[in-house]
């Protein structure tokens, strides 16, 4: 990663403005051989659940000092494994959030395997964030964000990613429309070439990046993925991490802070949701 001041503010604003952002060339040539190698092996003996289809897969992969928080039997599709604490504690990956001043970042203490095989179908529209009954959705920077780093180069005919700039705080059409994310009603799609999860809309950008760039993006920004029309993987590897700890603003931001954020209460419960609530 070889970022200038001026180059990771301007990443920084960019991910506060729209949603996400790239940064170019954080894993370096070794990490990626072990990363593509794990991945391999795994999806060479594992059968990935139709449902997953959408999302190619889901397997998690915890670090092993933080496996016993969860309290479940590990399974094939969820378990602790050393290469977690490799990829999470990874210097350029700590670089490059630190160039962008992301304050207060903490890991969820594991790896979403994300592999869309060959000729896999394309992944609906959807935002991962589940506390929007909670006034922490309305803030104008992000609390949590997916960190991606990828194995391949993308294109739009290997399934790169897509993005709707500007919707983890403005509200379009889709925040109304879409079946919550990941949940068994998408899930059970059989058409998906006329369910409007799948549609194009006019204002997304397609996001191709080479091995071992990092997209970093606000939970509540809507993406999706192109469908993988070639004969190989595509493959990332996601960390979600929480940010800017809940109500106090970054300490380089200068802009208006909400009303519902400057009044909330930071010690009171919410019950989670993902269907998009009035903070957007």
């Amino acid at each position: 990663m070889h970022l200038s001041p001026a180059e990771a503010l301007q990443k920084r604003d960019q991910l506060v403005a729209e949603g996400y952002t790239v940064v170019p060339d954080v894993a370096d040539a070794a990490l990626l051989r072990e990363m593509r190698a794990w991945a391999e092996d795994y999806f060479a003996r594992t059968v990935v659940d139709h449902k997953y289809r959408y999302q190619g897969s889901d397997v998690h992969v915890r670090q092993p000092s933080r496996w016993d928080e969860l309290g479940k039997e590990a399974d094939e599709r969820m378990f602790p494994d050393p290469f977690a604490d490799r990829v999470l504690t990874y210097p350029g990956l700590t670089a490059a959030c630190a160039a962008l001043q992301l304050e207060g970042l903490h890991p969820s203490g594991a790896l979403t395997i994300i592999s869309k095989p060959p000729h896999g179908p394309p992944l609906y529209w959807h935002q991962d964030y589940m506390d929007w009954n909670n006034p922490s959705a309305a803030t104008p920077w992000p609390t949590k964000v997916f960190l991606s780093i990828y194995l391949t180069d993308t294109t739009v005919a290997n399934g790169c990613l897509r993005v709707i700039p500007g919707t983890h705080r403005t509200r379009v059409e889709l925040h109304d429309t879409l079946p919550d994310a990941h949940e068994r009603e998408i899930q059970a799609v059989d058409d998906h070439q006329s369910h409007p999860a799948f549609q194009d809309h006019p204002d997304a950008v397609d996001l191709p990046v080479r091995a071992g760039d990092l997209v970093i993006a606000d939970a509540r920004v809507m993406h999706a993925a192109h469908a993988n029309t070639t004969d190989q993987r595509r493959t990332l590897v996601l960390m979600w991490h929480d940010v800017f700890p809940f109500p106090a603003p970054p300490s380089w931001w200068t802009g208006p802070v909400p009303k519902e954020v400057r009044t909330a209460d930071p010690t009171a419960a919410f019950e989670r949701r993902r269907t998009p609530s009035a903070y957007i």
